[in-house]
């Protein structure tokens, strides 16, 4: 997560009402407990230096921290870590616990209002938000999927909410696109595009110039007659 991008202000009800809908999502994918049993013993304070020194190492390029290098960071033993979390299935479903709210109101499917041009800049905000704060954790969530119901859970809903995102916002564009613009715009204004992005051309004009892509997708201009 970017140290420039200071956290929303998240009210105890909607914290509790995102984690609610995250839980829900999980369940019909049969791996909502090790969430469930995060937000329990969310309070418990060695728990949550032991949670915030994971994202501290996610977030600074470690996808995989074991439980050493998180007691480390944290000040908390090894064994205490393993009390709290037997598996990295339990720790990262705290982890999700934690990230979850702060980030949920970047997957909203409802459609502002607006043009075309004005729902892409909203969009792409979003989405350089999301990228900022989720990189690190999501590099971690797909090495972890191939061995963990509740890693392929998160990138299934994530996948999901995305789309569907794109697909709410832009319902009227969309209905005369080409076929795969939906996509297109989706993959332009994934996390690991945004991230590559930045690498490459830097923070400085970046969101209009993905917004200009996004409206030339959805909008292109007429083409010209002939001469």
């Amino acid at each position: 997560m970017a140290a420039d991008s200071p956290a929303p202000t998240v009210t105890a009800e909607a914290d509790d009402a995102s984690t609610d809908a995250l839980i829900a999502a999980l369940q019909v994918r049969g791996a909502a407990e090790p969430v469930i049993d995060g937000r329990r013993l969310r309070a418990e304070r060695g728990r949550a230096a032991v949670v915030a020194a994971t994202l501290e190492l996610v977030d600074g390029g470690n996808p995989v921290p074991t439980f050493a290098d998180i007691a480390e960071v944290s000040g908390v033993s090894e064994r205490t870590i393993f009390r709290y979390f037997p598996d990295r299935e339990a720790l990262f479903g705290a982890v999700a616990t934690e990230v979850f709210p702060s980030i949920a109101h970047c997957l909203a499917t409802e459609a502002p209002g607006g043009d075309t041009a004005e729902r892409a800049a909203a969009l792409v905000a979003l989405r350089l938000e999301l990228a900022d704060r989720t990189a690190g954790l999501l590099r971690s969530v797909e090495r972890l999927a191939p061995t963990s119901r509740l890693g392929a859970a998160l990138l299934a809903i994530r996948h999901d909410r995305l789309h569907e995102q794109v697909g709410s916002w832009f319902a009227p564009e969309l209905a005369t696109a080409p076929a795969g613009t939906a996509a297109t715009v989706d993959v332009l204004l994934s996390t690991a595009s945004v991230t590559h992005l930045r690498e490459l051309l830097g923070d400085d004009g970046l969101a209009e110039e993905l917004t200009t892509a996004v409206v030339r997708l959805l909008a292109p201009a007429p083409p010209s007659p002939p001469a």
